[in-house]
């Protein structure tokens, strides 16, 4: 996959975001921040609204990162089996089957 030099959070989900009374959001925990693809990390956003269950967020989600990024959604999914391989090896067996399933949706051309 192409090379970015985009920031990328590597572990946006709600609880990281905190809204201050005046709208401001702050994001916290930057642990995981690294250099890359922006859509490797959108990609990986929606797999843990996935993970969790929201599938209806995931949705949205992807929907406002594309529309904002003007990045096709097609670009972002092609991340989806890559992302879903590196986050299988984290040690979570209940993941790990969701995941996996994953994996194997590529796109060949």
């Amino acid at each position: 996959m192409p090379k970015h030099n985009k920031v990328c959070y590597g572990d946006f989900n709600p609880s990281n975001i905190i809204i201050a009374k005046d709208g401001t959001p702050y994001i916290l925990d930057w642990s995981h921040a690294t250099q890359g693809n922006a859509s490797a990390d959108a990609a990986r956003t929606y797999l843990l609204f996935c993970l969790s269950g929201d599938n209806e967020v995931a949705k949205k989600y992807l929907d406002l990162f594309c529309l904002k990024s003007d990045t096709a959604k097609q670009y972002v999914q092609k991340w989806m089996p890559i992302v879903a391989a590196s986050q299988s090896v984290k040690g979570n067996e209940k993941e790990r089957e969701f995941l996996l399933s994953w994996v194997g949706v590529v796109d060949y051309q």
